[in-house]
């Protein structure tokens, strides 16, 4: 069942973040590519050229991850490294972990290897072997990108080395890194500065954290992420904020390559300084607001009522107010409560909705059981009731009969034993 609580009064086109966009526009941001999302749900809150297909380098190692991780299950399973495999990565001058010719590695070594310091040779290790055919996880590379939604993204190889036929959008790498943050093991390990395998043969350290003290660069909004380049591609990142509540994704495609200046990192900090300064988070919906009134079945209370398992939010200009009146909230889940239903069930789910813009979703619990009503059951089943009054009254005739059989027995062995 679907229940619209709210009804939407105002047309569409009011969208929640265009009286700020001008705002964005004025940041002088330097990448031709670029958005920053709500990592919940993907609502932009402000892109610039999202949908345009372009290169987008080392961010492809991504994916890689996401497909080696989804397809071995025991990722401390090892593989043998064979250096003539990816030799021409290291002769080709990409940036590389360093793997040696007959190196026993694990599998979680090699994607922290390939997404920490970003090392092509560790990618290739892992496309040769995951399925043992590099075809095939290529393959398999552009099947999870049709799960994801990534509808304008190709993969060719698992580097992000330039091809024509290996390209992304913005909002499809903010899909793809959404997925990734999901995950715990992508998220640490793009998170992590300094990283050392198992063996204790290499160590590592990320190159988003590196080349930010090196060009004394501030990312401290920065949580994590992957850096790119390549001729084609430019400078590219995409990261995910610090703001562990509600935090965001920035996405920045395709910057000029210029010595010494490195405007990924710092236009991602730019975006990310610009969201804190003139947004907040606001609930649109709040731990125990009231969502839905159901009615009962056989209970001694007629509806009851019920409330948001936790806080819904959303980020907001602060110039802004939430009007009410906006919020539309799309209930689905149980229509009729028993007394089966008890305190604590999940009832339903409530989808939250601002300006017709998805937010996100809240359970719906009951925090009181539902008591039950034998008046109310009996007026409803009063065929069974007849039967358990007709079964009452043979019990009770039965019990009389029997009563007076016995009372007549003591009479008349009274009158026997009686003397005249």
């Amino acid at each position: 069942m679907r229940k619209k609580i709210f009804i939407i009064l105002l047309f569409c086109f009011l969208f929640i973040h265009g009286n700020i966009f001008a705002a964005f526009k004025d940041l002088d941001i330097n990448e031709k590519y670029y958005g920053v999302y709500m990592a919940n749900n993907l609502e932009a809150l402000y892109e610039s050229n999202s949908d345009q297909r372009v290169p987008i380098a080392s961010i492809t190692k991504i994916m890689t991850a996401i497909v080696c991780i989804e397809n071995i299950k025991d990722l401390n399973q090892t593989v043998i490294v064979n250096l003539q495999e990816v030799q021409k990565y290291y002769n080709e001058e990409y940036s590389v972990a360093g793997l040696r010719d007959g190196q026993e590695i694990s599998y979680y070594d090699l994607i922290a290897t390939m997404l920490i310091p970003s090392g092509a040779d560790s990618a290739a290790c892992i496309s040769l072997n995951v399925f043992g055919d590099y075809s095939k996880f290529i393959e398999a590379m552009n099947q999870k990108a049709k799960e994801l939604g990534m509808n304008s993204t190709s993969f060719a190889n698992p580097i992000g080395a330039d091809d024509p036929n290996n390209y992304s959008t913005v909002y499809d790498v903010a899909l793809m890194m959404k997925y990734a943050v999901d995950n715990d093991i992508i998220k640490e390990l793009m998170s992590t500065y300094k990283y050392t395998t198992k063996d204790g043969s290499i160590t590592v350290h990320n190159a988003l954290f590196v080349l930010a003290n090196l060009y004394g660069i501030d990312v401290s909004k920065i949580a994590g992420g992957k850096t790119g380049m390549t001729g084609d591609a430019g400078y590219c990142l995409a990261s995910y904020s610090n703001n562990e509540e509600d935090p965001l994704i920035c996405i920045v495609l395709g910057c000029d390559i210029r010595g010494g200046w490195l405007p990924h990192l710092e236009d991602s900090q730019k975006i990310y300084n610009y969201v804190d300064e003139n947004y907040e988070i606001r609930n649109i919906v709040s731990k125990g607001d009231k969502i839905i009134t159901l009615p009962t079945y056989h209970s001694t209370k007629a509806n009851i009522q019920l409330y948001a398992s936790d806080n819904v939010s959303i980020y907001m200009s602060k110039e802004q107010n939430i009007d009410t009146q906006k919020i539309t909230i799309d209930y689905t889940g149980m229509n009729i409560l028993t007394s089966e239903n008890k305190k604590g069930d999940i009832i339903g789910k409530a989808h939250i909705y601002y300006d017709e813009i998805y937010v996100g979703d809240v359970d719906i619990m009951l925090e009181e059981d539902v008591p039950f009503s034998i008046l109310s059951w009996s007026k409803d089943n009063i065929q069974y009731v007849l039967l358990v009054q007709m079964f009452l009254i043979g019990i009770i005739i039965f019990i009389y009969r029997k009563y007076c059989s016995i009372n007549r027995k003591k009479n008349l062995q009274y009158i026997r034993n009686t003397k005249f």
